[in-house]
């Protein structure tokens, strides 16, 4: 790539469209390869369970920003007011998930120093005592079982799950035109914002390999959950951090 060929960007989840207009705005080519596919809608039977028992929760956990949407997907089909949640007190897993959460005029009560399930876990411990309050923990089909188990079996909570969305691995065709654009010209840095990312990522390693005048990307990581299923894979981030724009924007301008 010539010297004076804008820096890019690959990210790899769907909906990009703020980071990617952020990217644009400071001159920052953004390269789309979605490696995911996100579907908001309830996966078990026990949301019709939860949604009736709407009001009785003392918390609600949300493990990411699709949650959150999912959630209230479900929500808004059975209530048109947003009070029904009751005095349930709220925790975001981090700053992307809280984000969400504001949008809705709704303030977080919770949002862990680490953005990992069992830190969201341990500060809302400390916020208050958990015994045998009812929590109801909002989580997609292929989450973790480390947060309603550790809220369970440590800090004595009552807990009932939401399976809200599903996520799907996506398969890249070769001849896709921003698959091969990537393997010829690669990119400054690729983003990845879930393990489930990294996992297609993986699964499509041979679609997406590098020719060998492309440019090697550094790894930026949205926290520590996907930073530890990149080192399963032994890919180490360059950086790390849920304000992954101003990261970008500090190593690509520097």
């Amino acid at each position: 790539m010539a010297k004076n060929t804008p820096k890019r960007v690959l990210l790899t989840r769907e909906n990009n469209e703020s980071l990617a207009g952020f990217l644009r705005e400071h001159g920052i080519e953004p390269v789309e390869i979605p490696l995911i596919k996100t579907v908001h809608e309830a996966q078990n039977e026990d949301v019709e369970d939860v949604m009736r028992d709407m009001g009785s929760y003392d918390w609600i956990t949300f493990s990411s920003a699709n949650g959150v949407r999912g959630f209230f997907k479900e929500f808004f089909k059975k209530f048109d007011d947003i009070r029904t949640i009751g005095i349930a007190r709220i925790a975001c897993v981090g700053e992307s998930t809280a984000k969400e959460v504001r949008r809705l005029h709704l303030r977080p009560d919770v949002i862990p120093a680490v953005s990992t399930a069992l830190a969201m876990a341990d500060a809302m411990a400390e916020y208050e005592t958990l015994d045998n309050l009812k929590v109801l923990c909002v989580q997609g089909n292929i989450s973790q079982p480390d947060l309603p188990k550790t809220l369970d079996q440590k800090h004595g909570a009552i807990v009932d799950t939401a399976v809200v969305y599903k996520t799907e691995l996506l398969e890249l065709e070769k001849d896709d035109p921003a698959v091969a654009d990537f393997r010829k010209n690669g990119a400054d840095a690729v983003v990845f914002a879930s393990p489930s990312a990294v996992e297609s990522f993986v699964k499509n390693a041979k679609n997406l390999l590098l020719g060998e005048k492309a440019v090697r990307p550094k790894i930026f990581s949205i926290g520590p959950t996907t930073t530890a299923a990149l080192k399963k894979y032994a890919m180490t981030p360059y950086m790390e951090g849920g304000e992954v724009a101003d990261l970008l924007l500090t190593y690509l301008k520097a």
